[in-house]
């Protein structure tokens, strides 16, 4: 068995058939199985993979627990992994989902090519359920194509869902990984001590971000106090061998926790419960979380993906000359005129290094739809490229390409009406207040325009120069302070 889907699920009854299609839609030239970890849900998660499991007994295998394992998903993923069968193991939570149907084949491609890799993984969008920010990327431009086990003690820039591994660089897992809060970054962790990690510079899968998922429901505070135990843990359980990676991380994250407490302490001593608060923040930053308030992100940073019909026809070829660095395009061939089934997709980019040689979403067959992109990556070194799209859906049958547009650059507001424009918005969408921590201070400095505004227009409530500064939206803009 070449591959080993492992799929831990619990409560998932809104995504988990979602996670599942997208599984049982990949396109391999390698036998692969999908071992589902259901942990006792008490939705109609388990009812779901049982009819998955009942339609598909060929490739699915379930573990069915008498009663919930509890601890996040560690438990359960450790015994479906005692139980993979392949030489490769791919995850996936059972909220996210994959969005390519040869992502399993690109990451086997490359985990083949480049034995000195012990995982590799790929670029994925990040959707945020409560609209709280648009839609932006797990990995942003300046992700490494090869890391290594320090960058990743650093934080963990792997998306579960886009994870390949080697299942002989871990071995048995020990004993004391089945206590921990999260399955991810420690069996990452595990991993690299035994080579490096790469990365597939495209987007093949959805992480999603929900209330109900085990790390998205914490607050700022509990994510610094986890992320601190788990330095702690790590270090210990592998004989301090890091220690001179961890220690400074470890202090680090303390001064971040303090200074997120004394944020907290503030907000809750000058904010109603349960207010909208828009926080200022920079790109690389996760959105800072309140226990009993609602935060959202400002400002924006990521342009909207977009969508346009690029061609029509049963087979066919044409030439897309505007292909930008720093953007990804997804051309996806549907069967029929109103998209009535996605056939194949492929995805193309400029200015990407590839660490092997590229496969298109459906490689040209003697049967059966295809589309394909060449050459992809297209060279760079001008401001436009220009890549040429070949399709045939197989059967004679009348589609439609559809290309699909997503910048992943960052894009603050161009200038202070930009931000001014952007803050009422939000302002109008239900936002209350605004924080500004310290460490965005000097990207309110950017835009004097808009800190003039903010004080004519809205109390100043909190105003600590070490900690954070907090205006009241809920007034009218035409109301100025005397």
């Amino acid at each position: 068995m070449k591959v080993s889907v492992l799929i831990t699920t619990y409560n998932h009854e809104r995504y988990i058939a979602q996670a599942l299609d997208s599984v049982l839609m990949q396109k391999t030239d390698f036998d692969y199985e999908i071992n589902i970890g259901e942990d006792c849900s008490i939705d109609r998660t388990r009812s779901i993979v049982l009819d998955f499991q009942r339609r598909n007994p060929g490739k699915i295998r379930l573990l069915l627990p008498a009663e919930n394992l509890g601890n996040g998903a560690s438990r359960i993923f450790a015994r479906s992994f005692e139980l993979a069968q392949g030489k490769y193991i791919a995850m996936l939570d059972g909220d996210d989902y994959w969005t390519s149907p040869v992502k399993l084949q690109k990451q086997v491609d490359f985990l083949d090519a480049h034995p000195e890799c012990a995982l590799c993984f790929h670029n994925a969008l990040r959707i945020y359920e409560d609209g709280s920010h648009v839609p932006l990327p797990y990995n942003f431009a300046d992700q490494k194509q090869i890391s290594s086990l320090e960058d990743l003690w650093q934080y963990n820039f792997i998306a579960t869902c886009t994870a390949m591994f080697r299942k002989n660089a871990v071995g048995d897992l020990p004993d004391w990984y089945s206590n921990l809060m999260f399955e991810d970054w420690p069996l990452f962790i595990l991993c690299a001590q035994h080579g490096n990690i790469g990365y597939i510079d495209e987007f093949l899968g959805v992480y999603r971000i929900h209330g109900g998922g085990l790390w998205s429901r914490l607050d700022t505070v509990q994510k610094l106090e986890a992320r601190i135990a788990f330095y702690e843990m790590m270090n210990a359980k592998l004989d301090f061998r890091f220690n001179h990676i961890v220690k400074p991380l470890v202090s680090a994250r303390r001064k971040e926790l303090a200074a997120a407490r004394s944020i907290a302490e503030i907000v809750q001593r000058t904010l109603p419960p349960a207010a909208v608060v828009l926080v200022m923040s920079m790109a690389n930053q996760d959105l800072r979380q309140f226990q009993g308030y609602q935060a959202r992100v400002f400002p924006d940073r990521s342009s909207k993906p977009t969508q346009r019909l690029f061609a029509s026809g049963s087979a066919g070829s044409a030439e897309a000359s505007w292909i930008a660095a720093g953007g990804t395009y997804e051309f996806r061939l549907y069967r029929g005129p109103a998209q009535d089934e996605l056939l194949a997709s492929v995805t193309v980019t400029q200015n990407a290094t590839r660490l092997c040689s590229p496969r298109s979403e459906q490689e040209p067959r003697k049967s059966g739809p295809f589309i394909k992109a060449s050459p992809d990556p297209v060279p760079s070194g001008t401001e436009l490229a220009k890549t040429t799209l070949s399709w045939d859906t197989g059967d004679g049958s009348p589609g439609v390409v559809y290309v699909f547009v997503n910048d992943r650059r960052i894009h603050y507001p161009a200038d202070t009406t930009e931000a001014i424009e952007q803050l009422e918005t939000l302002r109008a969408k239900g936002g209350e207040f605004l924080l500004v921590p310290r460490d965005a201070f000097e990207l309110l400095e950017e835009y004097p325009g808009l800190k003039e505004h903010l004080e004519q227009h809205h109390q100043l409530l909190a105003s600590e120069e070490d900690t954070c500064l907090i205006y009241d939206l809920r007034e009218a803009p035409d109301m100025v302070k005397g």
